[in-house]
């Protein structure tokens, strides 16, 4: 079980000591399916498993002198076996193994992801949950709309953090595949029940069809996939530091930064960086979807920026993640805040209310638009309250009672269908 806030296994996965241990893995279950199928002898087969050894350093040494990691990889277990090593990456292609045991790696990192998505799911819930009747003013354009609840900023949140969890499950499916068929895929020097054996073993889907690699469809699609998580959260980060803003101040970050010359500052630094780092996991998509295509059945345009991007992106969003995670756990909620900017702007929005009780009362709907709209800008210019100038309009009181319009102006009209909302995802 990864603790909440500790540093996860995530870095693990992408260190050369784990991709050789999983360039190992492969190449073992590869050697026992051969014994299996009688291709090799099962007495080679278990002298591999009782003396190969894994030596970083002298496959680094093997790999300067030649400049192929895999096979440099290769040559360092031959030696390490003997004789027998012989049947070590038997019929294989680099790319049989490189490729499924970057698989297993993927999957490994997208069941991280997973993990740290429920902790902020749970986090988004429970802060939802509290403030679902607190109320607060909706803006669009940047300006006062009509009033809404804070728990309704975060339910929209937690079901979009629900719908990255779906993506993060359809790109696990994908990319939980391997291939074990040789050079260009036709399986010339390994039986197709070699690669059945193996990714049954590994719990890997044999890809249908193969060349020399895994179609990079399938990397595009999981780098796609961070990039929409990263720019949830960075849609989660942009409206946090927007009500951090002195001028609004409805929500502070819980552990704010401060300045080395201004002692006053409360600075949202943590969610500042989610949106920057959010920027390089969409860039390294876009380079993951550039991956795609390839000379005839192989290049290696889309090897050396993949070292580079699939570790970043997932290190990445898992900070990411783990960040927000805090962030929304600590986030400070000034309620009193909250009241004062939906009063500031003095009752224009309950213009619509007003403009709707109009129309079903008689009036047309331009002519109504145009009336409250002319009583806004008196708002606007005299300091007074939207229902006192509609009140003091003559034709409005031809239409509507003191009484209608105290009703219109109570925030309660917004809210009505606030709990029916919430219904649909936890009661």
């Amino acid at each position: 079980m990864i603790d909440r806030y500790s540093l996860s296994p995530m870095k693990e996965l992408w260190t050369q000591e784990a991709k050789y241990q999983r360039w190992l893995e492969v190449e073992l279950t590869v050697v026992d399916a051969l014994a299996e199928l009688g291709q090799i002898p099962k007495e080679a087969a278990n002298t591999i498993h009782q003396k190969v050894k894994l030596n970083a350093k002298r496959a680094k040494e093997i790999e300067d002198k030649i400049g192929h990691d895999l096979l440099a990889f290769v040559r360092s277990l031959e030696e390490s076996v003997g004789p027998e090593g012989r049947f070590i990456h038997r019929g294989l292609t680099s790319y049989d193994v490189v490729d499924t045991a970057l698989s297993l790696t993927i999957r490994q990192a997208l069941e991280i992801l997973n993990h740290e998505m429920g902790l902020l799911l749970q986090e988004v819930k429970k802060l939802a949950l509290e403030h679902r009747h607190t109320i607060m003013v909706g803006r669009t354009h940047g300006m006062h709309a009509e009033p809404i609840t804070f728990g309704l900023k975060l339910l929209i949140w937690y079901a979009e953090l629900q719908r990255g969890l779906q993506r993060l499950a359809a790109a696990q499916a994908v990319i939980s595949t391997g291939k074990i068929s040789g050079s260009v895929g036709t399986y010339a020097n390994v039986d197709p029940e070699v690669e059945q054996k193996v990714c049954a073993k590994l719990n890997l889907q044999p890809a249908l069809v193969s060349n020399q690699l895994l179609q990079r469809d399938r990397h595009a699609q999981v780098l796609t996939t961070l990039a929409i998580v990263a720019g949830t959260l960075e849609k989660m980060a942009v409206e946090i530091r927007n009500l951090h803003r002195t001028e609004i101040g409805e929500v502070r970050e819980g552990a704010p930064h401060g300045s080395s010359s201004m002692p006053h500052k409360q600075n949202p630094s943590t969610s500042e960086t989610i949106s920057g780092l959010a920027r390089l996991v969409r860039l390294n998509a876009l380079a993951a979807l550039e991956n795609m295509p390839v000379w005839h059945e192989q290049d290696l345009t889309r090897s050396s920026i993949e070292r580079i991007i699939i570790p970043d992106s997932f290190l990445v969003t898992h900070y990411m993640l783990r960040s927000m995670t805090k962030v929304i756990a600590s986030l400070r909620v000034n309620f009193e805040r909250m009241k004062e900017n939906l009063e500031s702007s003095r009752g224009v929005v309950y213009s619509q209310a007003v403009l709707l009780k109009l129309i079903d009362k008689g009036m047309l709907r331009m002519e109504a638009h145009e009336l409250i709209r002319a009583r806004a800008l008196e708002v606007e210019a005299t300091g007074k309250h939207l229902k006192e100038c509609l009140a003091g309009d003559k034709k409005v009181r031809t239409y509507l009672s003191p009484e209608e319009l105290d009703e219109l102006f109570d925030v309660q009209y917004h809210l009505k269908h606030v709990d029916v909302i919430f219904g649909r995802f936890f009661d």
